[in-house]
């Protein structure tokens, strides 16, 4: 049940993205509300449902919007397995979401300036990298709260104490 509430949570996060959040324009940045959701779910339900979800999204987003096949899929998968990871042992809270989601917006910015620069020679970099950075990491941030007070609301997972 989990994967579907996963899906459908990834589906109206891509519609939301791709029809509204994209033509807001704020001080030249867009938010990508994507990320936000994309390590609520990791944080929350962990490897096995996060990446892999973040990976579909990216490639759907990748087939829909751009030329070259892989960029986004490859950054979002990379984002989610890394706050889902065990080695580095990330706790669960928010105070740690927030950062990692300031921390992805700009690793995502970074990775998919670098892959379209090598592949297609499209250079953004010096236009989007100061301020719109900034407030599309903040904006980001901002969302997670959002994005985690709901994951955690729609997703049950049980414990047991013994």
């Amino acid at each position: 049940m989990n994967k579907f509430k996963t899906f459908l949570v990834f589906l109206i996060t891509f519609i939301l993205q791709t029809t509204i959040f994209s033509k807001i324009d704020i001080f030249g940045a867009n938010i990508n509300i994507i990320l936000p959701a994309l390590i609520a779910v990791s944080q929350i339900l962990g490897h096995k449902i996060g990446p892999y979800g973040a990976m579909i999204t990216g490639l759907v987003e990748d087939f829909l919007f751009t030329s070259l096949i892989g960029p986004r899929a490859l950054s979002y998968f990379l984002i989610g397995s890394f706050v889902s990871s065990d080695r580095f042992n990330f706790s669960k809270d928010r105070s740690t979401g927030l950062i990692m989601t300031f921390l992805a917006s700009i690793f995502n910015f970074l990775f998919l300036s670098l892959i379209y620069y090598i592949f297609i020679r499209v250079n953004n970099f010096t236009n989007y990298f100061p301020l719109p950075l900034l407030v599309e990491s903040v904006l980001n941030t901002l969302i997670y709260f959002i994005y985690y007070r709901l994951i955690k609301k729609i997703m049950y997972i049980p414990t047991y104490r013994i």
